[in-house]
């Protein structure tokens, strides 16, 4: 028994280094669409430039994106199937929300499709470098990714002092645990009240309860947007306007996604603790 076990535990051993071989001997992409902003900012950091034939439209969006810039004289798309077949890719990138009939027509017509997924902490984010850096043949470049944002995280961590705070997103929600603006928070030393008091994943935080709270800081996610928000008219309120609470606006694009930019991020809230 313990034998046959030990057999299975070898073979299982044999084909996921047999997988991992394969993943890491894709072929260099030369003819790479981008249709998801997050998807656009790793393409552009891991990719070559000359390799990219097209990017979503938001990522010629400065409130939006981290690569506006390494976007221009890239040919904008808006993600549809046939805007891209026309663009005779080999790899198309997509993100988590994209129709999935979007993806299964451009697989039944023979093309290469790979999705962006979500993460919710630092290690889901650092897997999804990796697994798009293997598509592009570009898997050195997505370990160099990994690293770079370890070693910025890692010094963070190094020099933060421990504080409580309350994240308050644009749309009026917090972000408990299991959420990618936890795990930042984390990661600069910094107690989230709202994973505390036991929320999972995002959800209302009243006024009572951020008040009685009394956190240290409070990361309040700026998207950009020119009108009002319900987190802003949160801290508008006399109660909060008072408190000693240091406010850090968050913009939103470095959070966003599982790229660089989350260092940048934990940074702003390691500097806004100390």
């Amino acid at each position: 028994m313990r034998r046959a076990a030990l057999l299975l535990a070898v073979l299982a051993l044999v084909v996921a280094s047999v997988a991992t071989a394969c993943a890491e001997a894709m072929p260099q992409a030369r003819r790479i669409v981008s249709a998801n902003l997050c998807a656009d900012r790793l393409v552009l950091a891991l990719a070559p430039r000359a390799h990219v034939v097209s990017a979503s439209a938001l990522a010629f969006d400065p409130a939006l994106s981290t690569v506006w810039r390494e976007a221009q004289g890239l040919r904008p798309n808006r993600g549809d199937a046939e805007e891209i077949l026309a663009l005779s890719p080999d790899l198309v990138v997509l993100g988590a929300h994209a129709p999935r009939a979007t993806a299964e027509a451009l697989r039944r017509l023979g093309l290469r499709v790979h999705v962006v997924g979500l993460a919710e902490d630092l290690g889901a984010a650092k897997e999804e470098i990796r697994s798009l850096a293997r598509a592009l043949g570009e898997g050195a470049r997505g370990e160099e990714m990994v690293a770079a944002l370890d070693a910025r995280i890692a010094a963070i961590a190094a020099g933060a002092t421990t504080r409580r705070a309350a994240v308050l997103l644009a749309g009026g929600w917090t972000a408990g645990s299991g959420t990618m603006a936890d795990a930042l928070l984390a990661a600069a030393s910094v107690a989230n009240i709202a994973s505390r008091a036991g929320l999972r994943g995002h959800g209302a935080l009243r006024l009572e309860a951020l008040v009685a709270a009394d956190p240290d800081l409070l990361v309040v996610e700026d998207a950009g947007d020119a009108g009002a928000s319900l987190s802003a008219e949160l801290l508008a309120h006399p109660v909060l306007a008072r408190g000693r609470a240091r406010v850090l606006r968050m913009p939103a694009r470095l959070w966003a996604c599982p790229d660089a930019a989350l260092a940048d991020a934990a940074a702003l809230v390691a500097g806004a603790a100390r």
